[in-house]
């Protein structure tokens, strides 16, 4: 059973591991968008904004609700939000850090 959930971690992050689909959350994280939306939000073709929302819909990353004709996505919960901006937070502390490191060399 352990084993299992590292494999749905490995997964989820494999999924979350694409710049692009990476681009289509931090755009979600303003809130709910329809495909054109991302694709206006994104500058990405409809049929490559649609692939990876649908990666990240079988993996429960996005939610699609009917809305009129369309279909409006959102992130499905909102630790998913949490986590990329933790993940944004940890590389600027990094790219904080060796600023510091090239800092201290070029004064030596």
């Amino acid at each position: 059973m352990a084993e299992s959930i590292f494999e749905l971690q490995a997964e989820l992050f494999r999924t979350l591991g694409n710049a692009t689909r990476l681009r289509i959350l931090h755009c979600l994280c303003e809130g709910p968008k329809s495909v054109a939306e991302l694709v206006r939000a994104t500058d990405l073709a409809q049929a490559k904004v649609s692939q990876h929302l649908a990666r990240l819909r079988a993996y429960g990353v996005v939610a699609a609700q009917p809305k009129g004709k369309g279909v409006v996505y959102r992130i499905a919960n909102s630790k998913i939000a949490r986590v990329c901006d933790l993940m944004r937070e940890v590389l600027a502390e990094q790219a904080n850090e060796c600023s510091e490191i090239i800092r201290a060399m070029q004064r030596v």
